[in-house]
């Protein structure tokens, strides 16, 4: 039983003690949140076993290949590639239909994607760039999403987040492939594309305040930003050959993500609220206990007094935040936030008697906020 069905059940039992609600309606109440219970354990199940089914399968794709790849020759090893995938792409496509087989339908069209793209990318060792086969190639990788990302708008709310992050590796195979572009415009000519992206979905949101039109368009917009975090870095370190001056853009993109997300949950209309913004929150954190780390030891030079300051600060607000709002994931997450930079400085301080007093008094402060927070939770306050 998880732990939202244990708050349930103790909230019943509450009411139920203070004459809110008969017996006969606890009952009611507690059965259904048992079966509620039941509902959502059924369905992570199913996630579970898709992505340990969908392992199974490259496992098995795997021993094949051991064994058929050095009968092949180039070009047949990138069409038994594609083949494979669009075998597990279509197999997922028909099974989603059914609600049972939805998660599995997810990550098999998912998974024939990545076959799918990793052919087109692999067809370079067969058809050069700049041949007729290599620009073949590069067209049909452009004309993938094209074709099947319109299919995913109409069908789910799932796969056109996926579709929009792997378009855009598509679109690198097919600018690679069939362009004359260089490297550096290559990467140019993605972050446009990406910047147009996310200011189309701006606008579709903006347009449809209670997400009825385009009830896919949040997990897109969503997917659109975590793609930053992968083209940012890749422009400043291969474009302007930045090297620690990296960390920055990735933090201001961080910060952007952030602000989006509190918006989500603190002020966007309910039609565009979504349950998981919360846990997306907690994700951002611990990506910031990473990112603010390794920026105050490497741009920064502050060393682990900066990270206190920085993340252990961030920390704290974020906890702050979590608490008044209940958001327990976050929680967690901000608890770490303030826990690493002090284990970092106590590594670096170890041995100081000022240090073992600074921790020793923080120790004691955490336990006297704790009993606060319990003493306010015994009176109401």
């Amino acid at each position: 039983m998880s732990r939202d069905t244990d708050s349930v059940f103790d909230a019943i039992s509450r009411w139920e003690s203070r004459g809110l609600i008969d017996p006969d309606m606890a009952a009611t109440l507690r059965l259904e949140a048992s079966e509620s219970s039941t509902d959502e354990t059924r369905k992570l199940s199913q996630y579970v076993l898709a992505v340990t089914g969908a392992v199974v399968l490259v496992l098995a794709a795997g021993v094949f290949l051991d064994w058929a790849w050095p009968l092949m020759g180039e070009r047949a090893r990138a069409t038994v590639i594609a083949l494979a995938g669009l075998v597990v792409l279509v197999g997922g496509v028909s099974r989603e239909a059914k609600e049972r087989w939805r998660p599995a339908a997810y990550l098999m069209q998912t998974a024939g994607l990545v076959l799918i793209l990793v052919s087109y990318a692999y067809t370079k060792l067969g058809w050069a760039d700049g041949t007729l086969g290599g620009t073949f190639v590069g067209f049909v990788s452009l004309a993938t999403p094209i074709v099947l990302t319109p299919r995913a708008m109409k069908r789910n709310t799932v796969m056109p987040a996926v579709h929009l992050a792997l378009g855009l590796a598509f679109l690198a195979v097919f600018l690679d492939r069939s362009t004359s572009l260089s490297a550096d415009a290559t990467i140019w000519t993605l972050d446009a594309v990406l910047l147009v992206t996310i200011l189309v979905l701006v606008g579709m949101v903006r347009g449809d305040v209670h997400g009825e039109r385009h009830p896919w368009a949040i997990n897109a917009f969503v997917t659109a930003m975590a793609a930053g975090f992968v083209l940012v870095p890749v422009t400043c370190v291969a474009v302007l050959d930045w090297t620690d001056e990296t960390l920055v853009p990735m933090d201001l993109w961080l910060a952007l993500c952030v602000g989006l997300t509190l918006w989500g949950i603190h002020r966007a209309p309910p039609g565009l609220q979504r349950a998981w913004f919360e846990r997306l929150l907690a994700y951002e954190m611990f990506a910031w206990i990473f990112l603010g780390s390794v920026t105050v030891s490497e741009t920064m030079n502050a060393g682990p007094e900066g990270a206190l300051l920085l993340v252990g600060g961030v920390g704290v607000l974020a906890f702050i935040h979590a608490d008044r709002h209940q958001f327990r994931t976050l929680m967690t997450a901000a608890s770490f936030g303030f826990v690493v930079p002090v284990w970092w400085w106590s590594v670096d301080r170890g041995g100081a008697l000022g240090g073992v007093a600074a921790l020793v008094a923080t120790a004691g402060f955490l336990f006297w906020a704790s009993g606060r927070r319990g003493k306010e939770s015994e009176t109401g306050t």
